[in-house]
């Protein structure tokens, strides 16, 4: 298991039992999105991804919610891997931010590809649900 740093976003000791609580909500939800992105699962994603996401993938594309989501399940992009190489959490209410490190294993319009990608993933509770809104990341270069 990668490993997982929480960076108190001004908690007071008693709000961090609640931030913990967050954070392992916000894992098991990513986690489904990561499932859903390699099976082509659009009804998951739908759920997931805010209507007003913005995914800018390390190549610099952005792309709204329609067309990513679009995109992931049709062929442009065959995911095939998604690795947690390790992430630190920020909460801040109903907003979390997640920075870290992923392997990422996609075909893209036929051309493999496998690298890291150092993320910026932000997360907003709506409507008594957690969804992702923003997603932004560069890649690392090989060492």
């Amino acid at each position: 298991r990668a490993a997982r740093h929480i960076i108190p976003a001004d908690i007071i000791p008693e709000e961090s039992t609640v931030s913990e609580d967050i954070i392992r909500t916000i894992e098991a939800i990513d986690a489904r999105r990561c499932q859903a992105t390699i099976a082509k699962d659009r009804a998951v994603m739908e759920e997931i991804l805010a209507d007003d996401m913005v995914y800018v993938h390390s190549s610099a594309v952005a792309e709204s919610k329609a067309q990513y989501i679009e995109r992931a399940t049709t062929g442009w992009y065959d995911y095939t891997g998604l690795t947690d190489r390790g992430r630190t959490f920020r909460v801040y209410g109903d907003t979390v931010l997640v920075n870290g490190d992923l392997r990422i294993q996609v075909t893209v319009k036929g051309t493999a590809k496998d690298f890291v990608s150092r993320y910026l993933q932000v997360w907003a509770k709506r409507g008594g649900h957690w969804r992702m809104v923003s997603w932004q990341s560069t890649p690392i270069p090989p060492s």
